[in-house]
């Protein structure tokens, strides 16, 4: 036998041997995934990473939403009767805050909006509107009107995205003078608007351009405690009158998308019982732990249970919200 041949034939009995050892280590290993007690194994990587089942939860060192407001219960409506561009999840951790707090937390419902806005009005304290997408009616417009003049706490809160379709602020519009019925206009009593062009900054952001800073402008009880927040989708703010002044804005570097022109751009406003935010993200399960984010929402909370609303109002309607004329007898 030739040298040559020699060397191949050890070459095989070794690669043999290998792989009878390999697979006797193998076997066993293989037998512990096939045995009768694991016929229910579960692809762990797709559990782990299909978007369907995510769940999303805070970073376990995250900070949680607290109250400081010390008060007697409180009822807090958010209306999803205006084809409210809002999940569960946008909103949850307010929610939370405020039930953990003993607070009543309720939702609009259509039904609700077209039968019962002013009877639902009357026994809430605070009212929150994010991302409508469905305009109010005139008799609406005029109970929230009622309402936030009784004392009650109003949260207007919005995207760019929603600012495109209608004015949040359109909530407060005027009621056409011996008008009745009918949708409301876009001017607000307050003289509050939101722009329908996002805002980014491309030299100071969070993750990307499009996740802006705000910082506080001025003492107020939103901002107490509040050094920086991140607003995901923000729109600019306008106060035009003397009604509330501005408390978030963004840095000087950050610009609008429309024009390109440079900010800072107020993004947050406050009067006494009526806030407004051109952003509904920082608020979400997603974003609430970021920067100074739950100090705000904490603040949020605390100021839509802190009012001091005069009972019984706005006052009952005998014909129903958006009804004509009352029949006459049979």
């Amino acid at each position: 036998m030739s040298q040559r041949n020699l060397l191949g034939g050890v070459a095989v009995f070794v690669v043999v041997v290998a792989l009878i050892v390999v697979g006797a280590a193998i076997v066993p290993y293989a037998q512990a995934f096939t045995s009768s007690e694991q016929t229910n194994t579960t692809n762990v990587a797709k559990q782990q990473y299909d978007a369907s089942e995510l769940v999303v939860t805070p970073a376990p060192d995250a900070g949680t939403v607290k109250m400081d407001a010390n008060t007697e219960s409180k009822t807090v409506v958010i209306d999803v009767a205006h084809e409210n561009d809002v999940s569960e999840k946008g909103i949850q951790p307010l929610v939370d805050a405020l039930v953990a707090n003993g607070h009543n937390v309720k939702y609009l419902t259509r039904d609700d909006a077209r039968q019962n806005f002013n009877s639902t009005l009357r026994k809430a304290d605070a009212f929150v509107v994010v991302n409508p997408e469905r305009t109010y009616k005139t008799k609406q417009l005029d109970a929230l009107r009622k309402f936030e003049d009784a004392g009650g706490r109003v949260a207007l809160i919005g995207d760019p995205q929603s600012a495109q379709g209608m004015s949040l602020f359109g909530l407060f519009a005027p009621m056409p003078r011996g008008g009745s019925g009918g949708d409301a206009g876009l001017t607000s009593d307050y003289g509050i608007t939101f722009g329908s062009s996002s805002l980014y900054n491309m030299h100071d952001y969070y993750l990307n351009h499009q996740n802006v800073y705000a910082t506080p402008q001025s003492n107020s009880s939103l901002t107490e405690g509040v050094d920086k927040v991140v607003f995901r989708d923000a729109a600019p703010v306008s106060l035009s009158s003397d009604a509330g002044s501005a408390v978030l804005a963004t840095g000087d570097q950050t610009r609008i998308e429309t024009s390109r022109q440079s900010g800072p751009f107020t993004v947050a406003v406050q009067g006494d019982n009526v806030v407004a935010i051109g952003d509904s993200d920082f608020m979400s399960t997603q974003s609430a732990y970021e920067a100074d984010n739950e100090v705000l929402v904490g603040n949020l909370a605390d100021f839509l249970v802190t009012g001091d609303k005069t009972e019984g109002a706005p006052e009952p309607v005998s014909t129903g919200q958006n009804s004509g004329p009352p029949r006459a007898p049979a």
